[in-house]
């Protein structure tokens, strides 16, 4: 380890977001990408890091913001799609992707 450099912080496990419903506070607004060009994230869930091409952003009116992904839990062939709730300490930008798409 180099001098002077503290080592990462350990890492949170993610936190799922239940999908929006009718009776709900005001829904999200939501950016999109492209399904080639998208960010991918490396998400901390069930004690592994887990490569997640992100589908969407929401942004909540209270200010919190949630990424919708694609991750592999149970199987190594198909994906899932689950929403956590923005955390540093459980995400780390793997790719940036392309700039999303304008609602």
């Amino acid at each position: 380890m180099t001098a002077g450099v503290p080592p990462p912080p350990e890492p949170r496990e993610a936190v799922e977001v239940p999908p929006w419903a009718p009776g709900q506070d005001s829904p999200s607004t939501v950016q999109t990408w492209p399904r080639l060009s998208r960010p991918v994230l490396r998400i901390w869930i069930r004690g592994v890091w887990r490569r997640c091409p992100v589908i969407a952003l929401h942004h909540y009116p209270d200010g919190r913001r949630a990424v919708q992904v694609d991750v592999h839990l149970d199987s190594d062939t198909s994906y899932q799609a689950r929403t956590y709730q923005w955390d540093p300490a459980a995400m780390r930008i793997v790719a940036p992707g392309d700039p999303p798409i304008e609602p």
